[in-house]
């Protein structure tokens, strides 16, 4: 069956002038024309959009996306969902630094609008006001501009604050803490909240659960961890407030 470029567009779910684009960088092929001079594309090269335009919505970058494509039209489907998988694994390590980044950002920001807060109700800002000295370097995530306001954030009654006390520089450490324990999880399930991770019991492994999930509940009191141990298996489930799924996702993951 053959499809106009319009079409095309829509089925893909990019604009036409995206597809025009791939064609220009050498991403795809010129499509076959016409007796009328239009583009022509093929069920094949409708298949092909679809991949590409579902690896570029994973974020990976174009030029890798080349080379995914040099890899479907020669290889098995099994070897290309591998290459997929690295530059996927590659994505989620750097979103998850960025994570670590952000968190320790909104620590530093709460620090900042405690300091605003307690600024006078009278009198002009000056040397040594709260308005001056509130961050006296950069926060974490330089690429971040973020408007400071006069009044903190004042959460409703009964509603947990999504926001995390633990001091920037731990951040990371404890990013990657969670990261290698999640890893070792054996299976893993949704819940009411969030998810449940399910380990083979070890001492160890139970020491390094409990022992994370009680400074994380320190630190971020809008986490609910239940802890439950049998003989063979290690059962750990982790739960939030609504506002706090992608938090979950990001830190624990999610449930296949």
């Amino acid at each position: 069956m053959s499809y106009r470029i319009a079409e095309v567009a829509e089925l893909v779910g990019v604009p036409a002038t995206t597809l025009r684009y791939y064609e220009d960088i050498g991403l795809v092929g010129q499509p076959a024309r016409g007796s009328n001079g239009y583009r022509s594309y093929e069920d094949a090269d409708l298949a092909r959009l679809r991949f590409i335009t579902a690896t570029k919505n994973l974020g990976i970058p174009l030029a890798d996306v080349a080379e995914l494509v040099k890899a479907y039209d020669v290889e098995d489907c099994s070897t290309v969902a591998h290459h997929v998988v690295e530059m996927v694994a590659v994505r989620l390590a750097e979103t998850q630094s960025r994570i670590g980044e952000l968190v320790a950002l909104a620590a530093q920001l709460q620090t900042v609008s405690g300091r605003l807060a307690a600024a006078a109700t009278s009198g002009p800002c000056g040397d040594g006001c709260p308005c001056a000295t509130a961050a006296s370097e950069p926060l974490a995530d330089r690429r971040t501009f973020v408007p400071l306001t006069r009044a903190p954030v004042v959460a409703a009654p009964d509603v947990p604050v999504i926001a995390c006390s633990l001091d920037a520089g731990a951040v990371p450490d404890r990013i990657s803490d969670w990261q290698a324990l999640v890893a070792r999880a054996v299976s893993r399930e949704p819940i009411t909240g969030g998810v449940a991770l399910q380990f083979v019991a070890s001492p160890e492994l139970v020491a390094e659960v409990a022992r994370l999930a009680a400074a994380e509940q320190e630190c971020c009191t809008f986490f609910t961890f239940t802890l439950t141990m049998t003989t063979e298996q290690v059962r750990l489930e982790i739960q939030a407030p609504a506002n706090a799924a992608d938090v979950v996702a990001a830190m624990f993951g999610t449930a296949a």
